[in-house]
């Protein structure tokens, strides 16, 4: 796929991004030395080992050795493709993809995306401002009396589809076709022909994501008709996809490193709660928790609260939520849930009850642990050997989805005292690990790819590439190969070098060398660096000397190898002086 996207514009696109920049806006870094450091997002430690390099512009962590560019860290923090973290980081520089012109398809669908941004931040400005319209004055009241503000329906940019709205939209077409407004998702054509607003006669929630960009659309009917749902979402579009989608992540304060996350099934359940200053709230669109919504929150934070409503759908969907989750729950990451009073949702229960009592159902959540058996309990009669049977395959069938194995052991442990099990030998396995240290291989030619991997710079000295591709080694090709890339790209720095040989089948050796220990302080990079390419071209002249001198045994010395000898040490003594 990067194929299709000009090589130099990546390389440029990674000159303009700032690593440090890049994974500070996520995680915490703390400055030491030259370099950045912070406990590893990639897995469980108690001291920091994750370092960001700013020169190279490039992290790795010395803990579970996860190391790359800026592209590498979007592809494994934020679960990205390839083209999404170019898409990503184009965005943060303000810049246009340029794709390739002889892949119409990819340029075309590019620019499908871009057009389809640009409609819907139209269209929501259409009903933002038709929201504050005299014809609007019910639905301007009905959301004040749900004890909305001016100031928080601003900031979630609400709005309102009217009578005029269609026409509104259909006017801006003046710029697109009718295909463009359809491709939205917004704009509908019924069976004679004529064009009408999905949306129409329901108070709109602009979904955004962590940019700011309107992805899709919510509409909540404001009287409940039995003909009609009463909330649609946008359907699937080029740039909306229900499953991935998360409402009210543009409007947190902070996207990173927080203490929890909220997950409320509805739009009025996040800007209510946000209008009692409740925090970190958000909305998947309903109940039905993706991969991709779990992955994306466990990115934000460890701990995860779900208050779905306090209904038979809301207490379902809280179990199948924890099913789902279950295969995410690495290290610290834990789930939480707040089980409201039946018929209640969170908006309707903070009104009642106040801040005060809510952020006690916060501080009261109960952990998954908790929940998950007296779940399992329900179904079984544990006071017989057949039901304590079924209640405990039924849970190790859940508990074996868990990753973590500290925590698969103590579930086990619970598990066994339920149901009357004493004897912990045959749970000792899942400790038993095998921890083998490799020593690390050390050699010149390792030493000498490292530090022009490392300090790509070094393309600058003035080397003899003829006469070094003369020595006779396994990594000389591998080497001049980067030497002559570093001069032709003019590649100063190890983050944009890893990317110039991306699907190419010397990367992972480059990655790996890129942060591997070659014990040479950086005062001494390039007098070791000239030191190596020196001994090595040594090396190569006194295997000459060595097969010339092997005609002595034989009597078979002449004269002329005898000035060739002599020659060859006098280069010798030349490259020691230089």
């Amino acid at each position: 796929m990067m194929r299709n996207i000009p090589k130099d514009f990546i390389n440029e696109l990674l000159s303009k991004t700032n690593i440090v920049d890049l994974i500070k806006s996520k995680i915490n870094l703390k400055k030491k030395g030259k370099n950045y450091q912070s406990k590893c997002p990639f897995h469980e430690e108690k001291t920091p080992s994750f370092i960001v390099n700013n020169e190279k512009q490039i992290y790795h962590c010395f803990g579970c050795n996860m190391h790359g560019n800026a592209i590498d860290f979007l592809m494994h923090y934020d679960g990205f493709t390839f083209i999404e973290c170019i898409e990503e980081l184009s965005i943060l520089n303000n810049t246009y993809i340029p794709y390739k012109k002889n892949n119409y398809k990819l340029y075309q669908e590019y620019g499908k995306k871009k057009k389809l941004y640009d409609l819907m931040k139209n269209i929501s400005y259409i009903y933002h401002k038709n929201l504050n319209q005299k014809q609007s004055i019910k639905i301007l009241n009905y959301i004040k009396k749900r004890g909305i503000k001016k100031k928080i329906f601003n900031l979630f940019l609400l709005g309102y589809a009217n009578l005029k709205t269609t026409q509104q939209i259909l006017n801006i077409s003046r710029n697109y076709n009718t295909q463009d407004l359809i491709n939205t998702g917004v704009i509908n054509i019924n069976y004679s022909g004529k064009k009408y607003d999905r949306f129409h006669n329901r108070i709109i929630f602009p979904i955004r994501d962590q940019h700011g960009k309107i992805n899709g659309f919510g509409g909540r009917l404001l009287k409940i008709n039995n003909q009609f749902p009463k909330y649609i979402n946008s359907p699937e579009t080029k740039i909306f996809h229900k499953k991935k989608q998360i409402y009210g992540l543009y409007e947190l304060k902070k996207k990173n490193n927080l203490k929890y996350l909220i997950v409320v099934e509805g739009y009025f359940d996040v800007i209510v709660l946000k209008q009692f200053n409740i925090k970190n709230v958000i909305s998947i669109l309903g109940t039905s928790c993706t991969k991709e919504h779990l992955k994306k929150m466990f990115n934000m934070t460890n701990t995860i609260i779900f208050c779905y409503d306090g209904d038979k759908a809301g207490r379902k969907a809280s179990w199948q939520t924890l099913i789902n989750s279950l295969p995410y729950l690495y290290k610290k990451k834990y789930l939480k849930f707040i089980f409201l009073p039946k018929n209640e949702d969170p908006d309707s229960i903070i009104q009642k009850e106040g801040k005060k009592s809510f952020k006690k159902r916060i501080k009261n959540a109960i952990y998954m642990s908790e929940y998950f058996f007296k779940k399992i309990k329900k179904k079984h009669n544990i006071k017989t050997v057949e039901g304590k049977k079924n209640f405990f395959y039924d849970s190790m069938s859940l508990i074996n989805k868990i990753p973590n194995k500290i925590y698969q052991f103590f579930l086990y442990k619970l598990l066994k005292k339920k149901i009357g099990i004493s004897n912990n030998d045959n749970f000792k396995k899942i400790f038993t690990k095998k921890h083998i240290c490799k020593k690390k291989k050390y050699s010149l030619m390792r030493i000498l790819i490292s530090l022009i991997v490392q300090n790509p710079q070094l393309h600058k000295l003035q080397l003899n590439l003829p006469k070094i591709s003369k020595i006779k080694n396994k990594g000389i090709p591998i080497f001049l190969n980067i030497i002559e890339t570093c001069k032709k790209k003019k590649i100063l720095n190890t983050g944009i070098l890893l990317e110039e040989y991306r699907n190419k089948k010397i990367y992972f050796i480059l990655k790996y060398f890129s942060n591997w220990e070659n014990m040479i302080s950086q005062k001494k990079v390039k007098k070791t660096f000239l030191e190596i390419l020196n001994y090595l071209y040594i090396k190569k002249i006194k295997k000459k000397i060595k097969k010339i001198l092997l005609k002595e045994k034989n009597n078979n010395l002449k004269k002329k190898d005898k000035i060739k000898i002599w020659s060859l040490k006098k280069k010798i003594l030349q490259i020691k002086k230089s």
